[in-house]
């Protein structure tokens, strides 16, 4: 578990709960198998994320974009410190809220990160070795 950190949680949460403060402080999740490392981030924003990543390794091969792709979940730093090869973004089709927004569109199509949405990929399994790891989606 990489977030929320103490530090995190007490700056934003008098109370030192999680949830106190709307989407402040999700459980951001790193799941290492052999050398495969996917990050799971729920609905956290960049700021909590940037705490999350600054002592993990760069070479992430997923991400789960946090926040539906809000624009307040990702930033450039945040990308170039981890350089995922894949960006899974969980969105809803024709969302009210505009998810993904994009600009966090651009920030990955950029830095030419594949990107999977399951509003047009439907459901997506990732699946791997360890080693190597392979994507299934449902459309």
């Amino acid at each position: 578990i990489l977030a929320p950190t103490p530090q995190f949680l007490n700056s934003t949460s008098s109370q030192g709960m999680i949830g106190e403060s709307s989407e402040f402080a999700s459980l951001i999740t790193l799941i290492t198998f052999g050398s495969f490392n996917i990050i799971l981030t729920g609905d956290s924003q960049s700021a909590e994320l940037q705490e999350a990543i600054n002592n993990q390794p760069s070479g992430i091969d997923v991400l789960q974009v946090p926040h539906h792709g809000s624009k307040t979940g990702l930033n450039e730093e945040i990308l170039d410190r981890i350089k995922p090869r894949l960006a899974v973004i969980s969105v809803g089709k024709n969302n009210r809220y505009g998810h993904p927004a994009g600009e966090i569109m651009r920030l990955l199509a950029d830095r030419g990160i594949r990107i999977l949405r399951t509003d047009e990929d439907g459901e997506i399994e990732i699946i791997s070795d360890g080693k190597e790891f392979l994507v299934k989606t449902t459309r």
